[in-house]
């Protein structure tokens, strides 16, 4: 069966949502052929397929479909949540399904810090979340989340091997404790080495939807950033997408920018900014027929910002999965993505190089998984602060049972409880009032740590080597070309020595500990796993 028999067999099934999600397009993508007949039958499912393919709309429109048959509306609560891994990739998806969704009579809100819509009285029927606030959500109006049928994981690969992802693990196991109806599942992601064994992280019974393609990669590494934006100018390429590894950087180099590049064409996108401020970023970008947007990871995913000429990436990025993730926004209506990237001095310049070749090889990195025991420590604080009238260690067992082993546990909870921040009483554990006044003030459903940059020294001869965000620093990472193991953090230092086996992951995000795990006891603490 062709593409276009195809559609019109998927029309004739979606008789509800045709209309509203599709008519537009004439017909429908591979990935949409594909998954929409499986959401319908029922299945779990993780789909994997490149950028821009239509897996969104692939999972949600049969999904509203289901609802609109079963007579589902606003007056039956909160049906579907939705998770994806940023606020700006919440409100972009926000922006692209609230008019479907609501003209077929289903009403949507975002639950972030930023934007609390969410209706926790008068539930709305699709929730927009972050791991963070769905933790919230569950600590604060578990009663919400019993009608919940559907859960959507979007790009999850941006936050599997995290703390993140672990967090998101144990949450979906707390939210299937509170439906009464059973759950069913739907990871989505544009990157996937190996579906099967991420999708068994999160959820079982499912079925595997891989949609292959990708496109063709050119590449030029240049010396300096003045160097690069004058080589886009002259190719008459107006529209770029500078990408930073560090916020502090996007400050610093939109500043350079200025002295070549027209101010009121200069717009920058960080997680710190003000969400007015990003999405008036994105606006303009969309919008502009030239301009320059300097950004950090934040745009990193599918948030609408137009059809742009070039990305730039202005140092290497963490790993070949984010690179690819970085140059496929560019050229996104052509099969060639145009990429710069900018060095700043030949070990990055060769090792720019690598990258590229990689990527353009289809390499996708397959680490290793290994689950971060801090969010352990954070899990049993938002469960106590659930539950004021305590919980049983056998909850705590059952709970993170697949997650890490009792002797695990057994060590956490005694160690937070001589630190006070869990009490034991006849049986039972309880929040401290310090971990409740956390929770009171919101400072208990975050693992995510504090980015700021820290003096990384040769504990052997005292030299500063240089500064490293603990967001990304792992027990063995590189820094001056070279390979060091994390001796000790002290104050804003880390103590380093150099690595035997001159072998070390490249700064990623899955080499990060989560914030908690300063509270974990001192045999668990210094590994992203707990041992030692």
């Amino acid at each position: 069966m062709n593409q276009i028999e195809s559609t019109l067999q998927i029309k004739k099934i979606l008789g509800k949502t045709w209309t509203s999600f599709f008519s537009r397009f004439g017909k429908l993508l591979p990935v949409q052929i594909e998954t929409i007949p499986l959401v319908l039958n029922g299945q779990n499912l993780i789909v994997s397929s490149p950028t821009a393919s239509g897996k969104t709309e692939a999972v949600v429109a049969p999904l509203v479909e289901i609802l609109l048959r079963n007579g589902d509306n606003s007056d039956q609560g909160l049906s579907l949540v939705y998770v994806s891994p940023t606020r700006a990739l919440v409100n972009d998806l926000y922006e692209r399904l609230a008019g479907p969704i609501s003209e077929l009579g289903l009403s949507v809100a975002v639950k972030t810090g930023d934007r609390p819509q969410f209706d926790t009285t008068n539930p709305q029927s699709f929730l927009l979340t972050t791991p963070e606030a769905l933790d919230s959500l569950i600590c604060r109006s578990p009663d919400t989340l019993g009608s919940v049928r559907f859960v959507v994981l979007d790009e999850i690969h941006l936050v599997d091997k995290t703390y993140r992802g672990d967090q998101l693990r144990i949450l979906l196991k707390r939210l299937a404790r509170l439906s009464t109806g059973g759950l069913h599942y739907y990871a989505l992601s544009a990157t996937l080495s190996r579906p099967n064994e991420i999708a068994q992280r999160y959820f079982d019974n499912f079925v595997i939807v891989a949609v292959p393609g990708s496109r063709e990669l050119e590449y030029e590494l240049f010396a300096s950033l003045d160097e690069a934006l004058r080589a886009a100018r002259q190719r008459k390429m107006h529209k770029i997408l500078l990408f930073c590894n560090r916020r502090r950087e996007v400050e610093e180099i939109s500043g350079e920018c200025r002295a070549f590049w027209p101010e009121d064409r200069l717009v920058v996108h960080h997680g710190k900014l003000d969400r007015s401020v990003r999405e008036e970023s994105e606006r303009f970008m969309r919008e502009c027929q030239w301009g320059l947007c300097v950004a950090t990871m934040t745009l990193e995913i599918g948030i609408d910002i137009g059809d742009i000429d070039v990305v730039a990436l202005y140092g290497a990025p963490w790993s070949v999965s984010s690179l690819l993730q970085r140059v496929g926004r560019g050229n996104r209506r052509r099969g060639l993505a145009i990429a710069f990237g900018i060095y700043r001095g030949p070990e990055e310049q060769l090792y720019l190089k690598e990258l590229f070749e990689l990527a353009k090889a289809g390499a996708i990195e397959d680490e290793p998984y290994v689950p971060d025991l801090s969010v352990v420590t954070q899990q049993i604080f938002s469960c106590l602060y659930q539950n004021p009238s305590g919980l049983t260690g056998e909850f705590f067992l059952s709970l993170f049972s697949d997650y890490c082993s009792a002797d695990e546990v057994g060590l956490i909870l005694p160690h937070l409880r001589k630190l006070g921040y869990v009490e034991l009483r006849q049986g039972r554990w309880y929040a401290s009032t310090r971990v409740m006044d956390m929770g009171d003030r919101g400072a208990i459903h975050s693992n995510i740590p504090d980015a700021r940059d820290y003096k990384v020294i040769d504990v052997t001869t005292g030299t500063v080597l240089g500064e490293i965000s603990t967001a990304i620093v792992e027990d063995v990472f590189r820094i001056a070309g070279k390979a060091w193991k994390v001796v000790r953090l002290e104050g804003g230092r880390i103590y380093v020595s150099r690595s035997k086996g001159g072998q070390a992951p490249q700064f990623g995000r899955s080499s990060s500990r989560g914030a908690f795990s300063r509270l974990l006891p001192p045999e668990l603490k210094y590994t992203k796993g707990g041992k030692t």
